[in-house]
């Protein structure tokens, strides 16, 4: 499932309009989800690998499995665009969806 065109830029325009400073780090938190633990578990690897703090537990709701990442970073709408694109190709390699990304203002 591919995330709607211009999410991203909405999202930091409205951080940016609540008062938010973009010149900060911040942490950003970026969804991830699976049928099952191994592929959860497979991703949470690759995303170990690269930086992230992860963390993978299994929804209460649905039994799907969340792969939980977050990084701290400089907030733009082209890094989280390049970033979403990756996640998703990742996120589907594993048959999994990206379900998007949040952060403080």
């Amino acid at each position: 499932m591919k995330r709607p065109k211009n999410i991203d830029k909405a999202v930091v325009d409205n951080i940016t309009t609540h008062g938010g400073d973009l010149e900060k780090a911040r942490y950003v938190d970026f969804f991830l989800y699976f049928k099952n633990e191994y592929d959860a578990t497979c991703v949470e690897i690759e995303l170990i690998n690269l930086g992230f703090k992860t963390e993978v537990n299994q929804n209460s709701y649905d039994n799907k499995w969340g792969c939980y990442a977050h990084k701290k970073m400089i907030v733009t709408t082209e890094r989280l665009i390049d970033i979403g694109d990756w996640l998703e190709a990742l996120a589907e390699k594993y048959n999994g969806i990206y379900d998007g990304w949040g952060t403080e203002i």
